[in-house]
């Protein structure tokens, strides 16, 4: 089996747009931004129904024929709900007000993780809202993300900070959900070591989640980015941790659960990892601590593999091990 962090993937094809015909964002025309920005509201999380509709006419034309309902059955359904969006403009314009800005399968910056992701399920990204000084992990480096429980162990904090500065230092993207416990302290810990984390958010890059964290959040955005497939406005909700958990999982060569309970986001992150055909690993924890028993579960079911320490995570690769 090749590992995934050992071997990038290349020339997959979303929308039309190969990575070697990406343009860059300041390419892009406005009409065309707009459009994709209003894709991205209307059908979110409909990713390949909206690259297919704009690898047979365009971005503009295929936005135009959403608004006249002049599209497939299933791109009617998925967009039944706000069609009528009037606010991409308004989007665009917050975004350069925050510093953020839009990336969509046409940029230079779209994943390429996400193109094969969009072969493997329907869900993959109309297009993703970015803010930071840093850019979305590309296919020169490796990405792993760690996630875990909201209410960790000291042990757990300890483990998840010291995997995440061990792996950023030897120059693999860290990513992170933006939640208490576990990935706040992935995130402080690739901050400390000086590297730039990815923190993807369950709502819109217009507020911090949760509110505690809204200079951590501002710290990642100065050395990393935070990232969101919410328009502005978004708050978190029970379906956006879950669009925002299956996002972390695809952006990334490998999911690394440091700490988690029998229940929560951090599994099923790690499942979706499992089925998209990422590496899996779980740290174990004692056998008493109820905050390691999905850990175990992962482990005991198949889904993940034991690791105890970073040199596990993808040891073929050389700068890993």
């Amino acid at each position: 089996t090749i590992c995934p962090l050992c071997e990038p993937w290349e020339g997959f094809v979303v929308s039309g747009v190969s990575s070697e015909n990406a343009v860059s964002g300041s390419e892009m025309v406005r009409s065309e931004r707009v459009a994709w920005a209003y894709l991205a509201h209307v059908a979110r999380g409909q990713g390949a129904l909206v690259h297919l509709a704009v690898s047979l006419s365009g971005v503009e034309a295929a936005a135009e024929a959403v608004r006249q309902r002049e599209v497939s059955e299933d791109l009617l359904r998925a967009t039944a709900r706000s069609w009528e969006y009037s606010g991409a403009e308004a989007d665009l314009e917050t975004a350069a007000t925050l510093g953020a800005r839009l990336v969509t399968p046409a940029d230079a910056e779209w994943p390429q993780r996400l193109r094969m992701a969009g072969w493997l399920e329907g869900s993959t990204p109309v297009a993703l809202w970015v803010r930071g000084q840093g850019m979305l992990p590309g296919v020169d480096s490796s990405a792993v993300a760690l996630t875990g429980t909201r209410a960790s162990s000291p042990y757990g904090d300890h483990v998840a900070a010291e995997f995440a500065a061990d792996l950023a230092m030897r120059g693999v993207s860290v990513l992170s959900g933006s939640g208490f416990g576990i990935e706040a302290a992935v995130l402080r810990a690739s901050l400390g070591v000086g590297a730039g984390p990815v923190a993807v958010m369950p709502c819109g890059l217009d507020r911090a989640y949760p509110s505690g964290h809204a200079r951590l959040l501002e710290r990642v955005a100065e050395q990393g980015v935070v990232v969101s497939e919410y328009s502005f406005g978004a708050e978190p909700r029970r379906e956006r941790f879950n669009g925002s958990g299956a996002l972390l999982a695809a952006l990334s060569d490998a999911v690394v659960v440091p700490e988690a309970g029998s229940r929560g986001r951090a599994l099923a992150v790690a499942r979706e990892a499992h089925r998209l055909g990422r590496a899996v690993y779980a740290i174990p924890g004692p056998v008493t601590s109820a905050a390691s028993s999905g850990c175990h579960a992962l482990i005991v079911d198949g889904v993940a593999c034991l690791a105890m320490s970073s040199a596990d995570v993808c040891p073929d690769r050389g700068e890993l091990s």
